[in-house]
């Protein structure tokens, strides 16, 4: 087992930090001692470190899975000003790249090598390996290899194959985003044996949850560009659901004097490539993206995620989310949603996914719709969801409401006069009155006759003399009429007669 403190120097040289992150360290001690590690981080949480320190410890070559170019060349090129011996594979490279880069692997001069899942299972790469000292398998996104997930990919299944020809070397998985579901759906799949297994806090606390129902799609448009128009100085990011939006968000962000641009799968390589540049580099503040855009992306004061419409899963959605604040200062994440998104979501989703796998699809967009829908905290049923528990957060917008009406009752309240009650004695004697009385005076007269008003019924049954006439002069009519019909409740007064209710005591 490697000693705490050549953890703790690896930190300090290559990465210029003195402390961890939650579980990073335990993670880092599990992978650098041989065993095979699932470690689920939210977002920001610093996985990458979990497979690129321990790699920097191990005698022989690292290889990364991971799905997206973008991502395998930021941490290439941060890892190469550290002077560390990284190189990725990809079919971005010309021919004689590749060779060179598998030659240097050969040779043992390759410290990390980025591969995408799909080189990762091609035979001549397996052939090239064997002939490699390969010390650890780390994929990243582990995620996309189960079905259940949000981002499943066919090709994240055959990477269980390399366990048949490395067999004694450990492999460490990595995701933001894992249900128990798919946690499982993981272990089992890349046939991790007898995994530490790593979960973390999902809870983002700088993150403000907010849902707004809005199925006018002008009305949500201009609702958009008003957030962003008061947000103009920061960066963010607006989900949209299809290229046609993203295209049609930016241009209209665009007519305010907000520089925003689309970025989906049907723009080339190229025109993606110069958009995220654009954004890292503060060039652009807005990016109206599909899902394409996102993964892997470590641009740390994004300080909105919009989504202009449903996504499809709350794993979606928390994934997507998790892209704002990871400076870990305050930032907002906005859904806009309808009946409709819903229903155009389901259809999409049932002409991509094969009807076996359909009743999981829908209960996920329903847990989604539900998470849209509620009154309740967002951020308590959001990490619900990934099975951990909270009290309600006070940074929703549910929680907001509630904070509201409180202090708006509270103050209410407050202004309002205390109630006046009658003392104790009075009413007995009010009860011995009305027995006095028995039947001669209506409810209305009654009153009437404890306050002291001079009435023609009082004056003509010569009641002025009674000793109750008068009693209760000092108190609001108001006052005693609440009073009597106190005393009726508790069933000491009661009221009588076929078409004129009187006063009677209620023995």
């Amino acid at each position: 087992m490697k000693k705490r403190h050549e953890i703790q120097d690896t930190l300090e040289r290559y990465f210029h930090l003195q402390t961890f992150r939650p579980n990073q360290e335990a993670i880092i001690q599990s992978v650098v001692s041989g065993h095979d590690v699932l470690a689920i981080m939210a977002t920001g949480g610093g996985k990458s470190l979990c497979y690129q320190l321990p790699a920097l410890m191990l005698s022989g070559m690292t290889v990364v899975i991971s799905p997206l170019i973008a991502l395998m060349k930021d941490q290439v090129d941060a890892l190469l000003s550290q002077g560390v011996n990284v190189a990725m594979l990809n079919s971005s490279l010309t021919y004689d790249r590749q060779r060179s880069i598998e030659a240097a692997a050969i040779a043992g001069k390759i410290r990390i090598l980025y591969v995408s899942p799909e080189r990762a299972v091609q035979a001549d790469f397996v052939d090239m390996l064997q002939k490699c000292s390969v010390s650890l398998f780390a994929v990243d996104e582990a995620h996309c290899i189960s079905m259940w997930g949000h981002q499943f990919r066919p090709e994240y299944r055959r990477i269980k194959g390399l366990r048949a020809f490395f067999p004694g070397v450990p492999f460490a998985a990595f995701t933001a985003t894992a249900t128990k579901r798919v946690r499982e759906d993981i272990i089992n799949e890349l046939r991790l044996q007898s995994p530490d297994v790593f979960i973390g806090n999902f809870d983002r606390p700088n993150l403000r949850y907010a849902v707004y129902k809005e199925p006018h799609r002008e009305v949500r448009m201009k609702k958009i560009a008003s957030y962003v128009m008061a947000h103009r100085n920061v960066s963010g990011i607006i989900y949209c659901f299809s290229r046609a939006d993203t295209e049609e968000m930016a241009a209209y962000l665009m007519k305010s004097q907000i520089m925003a641009s689309p970025y989906h799968a049907g723009m080339s390589t190229r025109d993606r490539a110069r958009v995220q540049e654009m954004f890292q580099s503060n060039t652009i503040s807005v990016v109206c993206a599909t899902i394409a855009f996102g993964m892997g992306i470590d641009k740390p004061d994004v300080r909105y995620v919009i989504h202009a419409h449903m996504p499809k899963d709350l794993e979606s959605y928390y994934q997507e989310t998790g892209r704002a604040g990871r400076d870990g200062l305050a930032s907002d994440c906005l859904l806009f949603y309808s009946a409709g998104d819903r229903a155009k979501m389901l259809r999409l989703m049932e002409k991509e996914t094969d009807e076996a796998k359909m009743p999981a699809v829908r209960e996920r967009l329903y847990q989604l719709y539900f998470y849209c829908e509620t009154k309740e905290c967002r951020r308590k049923l959001l990490l619900k969801y990934f099975d951990q528990e909270m009290d309600n957060c006070g940074n929703c917008d549910n929680c907001a409401a509630k904070k509201r009406e409180a202090k708006r009752s509270a103050k209410q309240n407050k202004a309002a006069k205390p109630a006046v009650l009658l003392p104790k004695e009075m009413e007995d004697d009010i009860v011995f009155a009305a027995g006095e009385l028995e039947g001669m005076l209506t409810l209305s007269e009654f009153v009437s006759f404890l306050i002291g008003l001079d009435r023609l019924k009082t004056k003509t049954l010569g009641l002025r003399r009674h000793k109750g006439y008068g009693m209760a002069k000092y108190y609001q009519r108001s006052t005693v009429t609440a009073a009597v019909e106190k005393l009726i409740e508790e069933g000491r007064l009661k009221t009588a007669g076929t078409t004129i209710q009187k006063i009677y005591s209620g023995k």
